[in-house]
């Protein structure tokens, strides 16, 4: 009995230490990270890391986080977030955000509210922790600018596959239910909320995203592959399939198959809604009649969008440059 009890305690003891330098090992690495975001100019502060969990479990909060990009303008704050991860097997992360935060752009600034907005994140087990997969899920989530424009939810869930055959290569999948646009796109005869807001998709990159993404440059896409994206409100209609690659420039190559229905009303309700510029919407209608005159007749859209050197052709004519596609 008595060289059982001392066995549970050396165990114990040595869980324990085990722990704590998992623990530490943690937060030295996350201070790291945010003192590196200084180093290169941003805003990377919060006032308090608190670490939590033991005996399973590393928990950290960060209270009154802010994160800024210079380089981007791109701006977030929040009165905390919170990464919990389990203290043997610290290669999966469950993040979670509170039910308000704030983002910013040199646009706009938005206030977002949710109940329950959680991710799920895996990385490979290797130095370079590539990310392997990842989910995120919020519910109730409402978006609100200052330019005076707001968005809302009941649910929305985002997924993020790296592909067993090529790790550059991601499957990308999104779900929004109960997505009512903003109130300045409503009328009487739509309803409340679109019925349809999905994309079933695939992006490969030149690079997997790993460690480096943040340290160093971003991977940049090299192909784009759409199975399926599709928003339905109403009787309005918006549908895409394609597969696209980038050239050396990053411009967009390959087709990209759409289908529009009720174009018109989709004009319609954005002249009406005084938010966009009335140029802006005068020159949409002139392409999308061109573009409904080349599919026959009705306001619905059937067009093939071809991207090749640097340019976009619908059908036989040249309408614009091609998306060039950069992250930063």
């Amino acid at each position: 009995m008595r060289r059982m009890t001392i066995i549970v305690l050396v165990a114990a003891l040595g869980w324990f230490a085990y722990w704590f330098i998992a623990a530490q090992a943690a937060k030295t690495a996350y201070e790291a990270w945010f003192e590196d975001r200084r180093s290169e100019d941003w805003q990377a502060e919060y006032t308090e890391l608190h670490l939590r969990g033991f005996p399973n479990r590393i928990d950290t909060t960060f209270d009154n986080i802010q994160l800024a990009d210079p380089d981007t303008g791109i701006a977030w704050s929040a009165p905390f977030f919170q990464i919990f991860a389990l203290s043997y097997k610290p290669n999966h992360l469950i993040a979670v955000w509170p039910n308000e935060q704030t983002l910013s752009s040199p646009l706009q600034k938005m206030r977002i509210a949710s109940d329950d907005m959680k991710a799920s994140v895996v990385f490979n087990a290797n130095t370079s922790l590539a990310l392997n997969r990842a989910n995120f899920a919020t519910e109730a989530l409402e978006i609100t600018s200052d330019l005076d424009w707001s968005i809302f939810a009941q649910s929305l869930l985002v997924a993020l596959a790296q592909d067993e055959n090529d790790d550059a290569l991601y499957q990308f999948a999104l779900q929004g239910q109960g997505v009512a646009p903003p109130q300045a796109l409503r009328t009487a005869a739509l309803p409340e909320t679109m019925s349809a807001l999905d994309v079933d998709a695939s992006v490969g990159f030149d690079r997997p995203w790993d460690i480096h993404a943040l340290n160093d440059r971003r991977p940049q896409p090299k192909s784009i592959t759409i199975r399926n994206a599709k928003a339905q409100w109403g009787p309005m209609l918006i549908q895409a399939v394609g597969e696209m690659t980038t050239d050396e420039n990053q411009f967009l190559k390959g087709e990209l198959t759409l289908r529009a229905e009720e174009w018109q009303a989709m004009i319609d309700i954005a002249r009406d809604s005084g938010q966009i510029d009335p140029l802006l919407i005068d020159g949409a209608q002139q392409i999308m009649r061109l573009f409904s005159s080349l599919s026959g007749p009705g306001e619905n859209i059937d067009l093939t969008l071809t991207f090749r050197d640097g340019r976009t052709f619908a059908g036989f004519l040249p309408i614009g440059i091609a998306p060039q596609l950069v992250l930063r």
